[in-house]
């Protein structure tokens, strides 16, 4: 099982370990999600559970092909109980910077609302009000769009996820959506 160190300050450490990224460290498209579910931390990797299953319909879905995206979290290591408090955020902050640092990147994927506070410092938004709209980050554009997790929950927003890496892929190639 690929793991990685817990960040510095990690206030989840004692509860399990935290896992690395997946796919390709060169892409113009980094994906940035939440944090491990229980899968994931089994698995050592990013998005392989239920969650993992739509982003990759989705990414099929967008003419992306999940081997050719760089997938990351805003927090490593599994949250408890369920969503990573800010203090898991501040300390994954240095991790995602080496991970984003690594390579240039044409746009950010950030799904969900802690990986949008975590990409780029915003808060104060609903994210049904920002999907598809551009920010702005340190490393250049950011696609703030739904988590899968929620299209589990919710399939009739699965159109929404899938035009938003599509506008994705744009900025990042220049292609046509």
């Amino acid at each position: 099982m690929p793991t990685i160190d817990h960040c510095t300050g990690c206030p989840y450490r004692e509860f399990g370990p935290a896992i690395g990224t997946r796919g390709d460290p060169a892409s113009r498209i980094v994906i940035v999600g939440e944090a491990p579910g229980a899968t994931e931390i089994t698995k050592g990797e990013p998005f392989r559970g239920p969650a993992g299953r739509v982003l990759n319909e989705a990414l099929r879905e967008a003419d992306l092909d999940e081997g050719h995206v760089f997938i990351t979290n805003a927090v490593a290591c599994q949250p408890h109980p369920v969503r990573p408090r800010v203090a898991a955020i501040v300390a994954c902050r240095e991790r995602l910077l080496r991970d984003m640092d690594a390579h240039p990147r044409g746009v950010i994927v950030a799904l969900g609302l802690t990986a949008v506070r975590a990409v780029t410092g915003q808060r104060g938004f609903r994210m049904m009000d920002a999907h598809g709209e551009e920010l702005t980050s340190i490393w250049g554009p950011v696609v703030p769009t739904l988590h899968p997790a929620r299209v589990l929950r919710r399939p009739k927003e699965r159109d929404l996820l899938v035009e938003d890496l599509r506008h994705a892929r744009q900025l990042a190639f220049g292609l046509g959506a």
